[in-house]
């Protein structure tokens, strides 16, 4: 066998792994805390008191609707809701790890390698097998909006938009990222798009307003002893002042951003700003950045993987200090990949200015 094909081999090998594993843990764990979020949304949907009955529904009518579905299926076929469910978020992660391969292709590298690291990552297959968090499915549709946005200008780009609704309206994560196309498209106005889709999905809950302005427009994250949250652990109070902080930090990076010719490092970073400045953490966060770097790989993957993983199963199986430090140094990777990525577009930027030799 030729060393290209020991290669695929392994990465095959390593993709096998990660469905398995997070099939395993759909089937055989009870899961995370989120399953129950949602199985009582689906209970409180049941006994008539809306989608938004409780507070745990914290985002736009799709997810929610999937949950609906999924329940009923799952009390139909007899078959444990958890397990149904996050076998489907494990379908959606095979998808992604396909647009993984198609992108990398197109760039002109080892489709396998990014497909089966984003299906091996650790952090990835516990967020879907364990969890039961639907990330996953707002990050497919935004590789899909990565993959169907040309080089340069788009005259129709009506794939792009689609997709960015799509994703947005699966969860609020990247609801910053149209703005990356703002030079990708000839009509700016088609922006908004998919903003516009969005709130046309509430038009038929408007009875349930003030609970889709408390828990979904205001949400706000579980604070954790991760940088910035910190200030929100220490004072509820500075809850609102550090999100305000994100939101400009993110939006500001997202137009910085938004002649950067590399799409995928384009998101890559905006993601990396986002959690830096996050106001809470928890482990499906990180997939966010770990999605789109499987294409970009780096030191800095890694030790996000790392730290995550470590964070992630000391505070599920309570070890000393994971509630605290375990949480810093997850935060201090992500600052560490962020400075990575940062100077890889400058040292790009002065490359086609002609600043810096090769």
């Amino acid at each position: 066998m030729t060393r290209n094909g020991l290669r695929s081999l392994l990465f095959l090998g390593l993709a096998a792994f990660g469905l398995l594993a997070r099939l395993g843990l759909a089937w055989k764990t009870p899961g995370g805390v989120e399953l129950e979020y949602y199985s009582a949304v689906a209970a409180a949907f049941d006994r008539g008191e809306g989608l938004y009955g409780t507070s745990l529904n914290n985002y736009a009518p799709v997810w929610a609707g999937v949950v609906l579905a999924v329940d009923r299926a799952s009390r139909a076929a007899g078959v444990s809701f958890g397990g149904l469910l996050r076998t489907l978020l494990t379908g959606v992660d095979l998808l992604s790890a396909a647009v993984l391969w198609r992108i990398a292709a197109r760039r002109g590298i080892d489709p396998w390698k990014p497909a089966a690291i984003f299906l091996a990552n650790p952090v990835s297959i516990w967020a879907t097998g364990f969890q039961g968090q639907f990330d996953s499915l707002s990050l497919l549709f935004l590789l899909l909006a990565i993959f169907a946005t040309p080089a340069g200008t788009d005259a129709r780009p009506a794939g792009p938009i689609l997709f960015l609704a799509l994703s947005i309206a699966a969860k609020q994560i990247t609801a910053l990222h149209p703005i990356l196309w703002f030079e990708r498209v000839r009509n700016r106005a088609t922006l908004l798009i998919p903003y516009a889709v969005v709130a046309a999905l509430f038009l038929p809950f408007l009875g349930e307003w003030r609970a889709i302005r408390d828990n979904v427009l205001f949400y706000r994250g579980v604070p954790r002893s991760y940088g910035l949250s910190e200030l929100v652990l220490f004072d509820e109070r500075f809850a609102r002042p550090v999100a305000v902080v994100c939101f400009a930090a993110g939006l500001f990076a997202a137009w910085r951003l938004r002649k950067e010719p590399d799409l995928v490092r384009a998101c890559l970073v905006l993601f990396l700003v986002l959690l830096f400045f996050a106001p809470g953490f928890g482990t499906q966060y990180a997939v966010w950045p770990l999605t789109v770097g499987a294409l970009t790989g780096g030191m800095g993957y890694f030790l996000c993987t790392a730290t995550t993983m470590a964070w992630t199963l000391g505070s599920h199986f309570g070890l000393p200090g994971s509630g605290r430090w375990m949480g810093q140094l997850v935060w201090l990777s992500v600052a560490l990949w962020l400075l990575q990525e940062v100077r890889r577009l400058v040292r790009s930027r002065a490359l086609a200015a002609g600043v810096v030799r090769a």
